[in-house]
């Protein structure tokens, strides 16, 4: 499979269980025990030093997904060894190359160069990969904020790292973070120009509760879900059209002639778009609230360096997510620290 890297984003909240706004640095004198004097500073090379260890711990694992997350730290099989995790104190953020994959599964492997060297791998071995991840834990805040990189559908851990970003922020005092999708203004409005919509989908539950009086069969349930698809026919939509789309669908209704229900009042709504530059298709919900769509980033054209094996160049890597974090990322998630001071 050819890689096609990409960056996801995410955004996370802190939930502590009895104040309404709680900081990383509540976090870091609450759950890690540190004096109620630590600095800024030092907030952040604890959450380092607890984000690291919390990899030997079960967060780390997803039986669901069968995937795990490590940093391997033998310089002999780690290929990127000087670049595993940090953190950098300045801009409260950890970051650097992951180590991650599936296990679960009986597998062979097999030197290409000599078919006698071949050697079993049972269901409890993962097979781990190299992923570039970014993670801004500010002390003086209580949403955080990260980026990580996948190579293909297949070659992914984006959703175990959201999982383990949300698991490991909870102790005896907060429950596990909420977890928000997001992606900067200007890759939206750049992916944005260059998608086609392809199709709506409106999703929501009946429960059917008039009685029938047209002899339908009592076996038939009166609860269900109803999915309905539109597919724009007669010529292509661009993704700036999913809006006002959208609003005109929304005012449609269905149901019967005594209960009826707007589109809009649906449980949920999503759009698929076709990127125009991969024929990639992509899902997103529709944040009816912010009226958001949430892409990801293609590594094409920013990231162009890479790895023997197919992957990012991480050095390079690393400048442009520290690049597009300072420039972009944070003005945005932050609008708080650019406001001037009345004087």
């Amino acid at each position: 499979m050819s890689n096609n890297p990409k960056l996801e984003f995410g955004r996370f909240t802190l939930n502590h269980k009895k104040e309404k706004f709680t900081t990383f640095r509540d976090f870091a004198i609450e759950e890690l025990k540190k004096s109620k004097s630590i600095t800024n500073e030092k907030v952040v090379e604890e959450c380092f030093k607890y984000f690291i260890k919390s990899l030997n711990s079960d967060y780390a694992k997803d039986e669901k997904l069968k995937k795990k997350l490590k940093v391997e730290n033998k310089k002999s099989i780690n290929s990127h060894h000087d670049k595993k995790p940090t953190f950098d104190s300045s801009n409260y953020t950890i970051y650097g190359v992951i180590n991650g994959g599936p296990y679960g599964r009986d597998r062979i492997v097999s030197n290409n160069d000599d078919d006698e060297d071949s050697s079993r791998l049972g269901q409890n071995k993962a097979v781990l990969l190299y992923f570039y991840f970014f993670l801004y834990i500010p002390p003086d805040h209580n949403q955080g904020f990260y980026m990580i990189h996948s190579n293909s559908s297949d070659e992914s851990i984006t959703i175990l790292f959201r999982k383990y970003v949300t698991n490991i922020f909870k102790g005896v005092n907060f429950y596990k973070a909420t977890p928000t999708e997001y992606a900067p203004k200007t890759f939206q409005d750049e992916y944005m120009k260059g998608a086609l919509l392809k199709r709506m989908t409106f999703k929501t539950f009946i429960n059917d509760n008039v009685h029938s009086t047209n002899g339908v069969s009592a076996n038939i349930p009166n609860q269900y879900d109803i999915r309905i698809e539109v597919t724009p026919r007669g010529r292509s939509l661009i993704g700036a059209d999913a809006e006002p789309f959208l609003k005109k669908l929304s005012k449609n209704f269905f149901g019967s002639k005594k209960e009826t229900k707007e589109l809009e009042e649906f449980d949920e709504t999503s759009v698929t778009f076709e990127n125009g530059v991969t024929k990639a298709q992509k899902t997103f919900e529709w944040n009816t609230r912010d009226k958001e769509f949430v892409p990801v980033v293609y590594l094409k054209g920013r990231v162009d360096k890479k790895n023997l094996d197919g992957t990012p160049d991480f050095e390079e890597l690393k400048k442009y997510c520290l690049t597009i974090f300072t420039d972009e990322i944070l003005p945005e998630i932050r609008p708080d620290l650019y406001v001037e001071k009345i004087k």
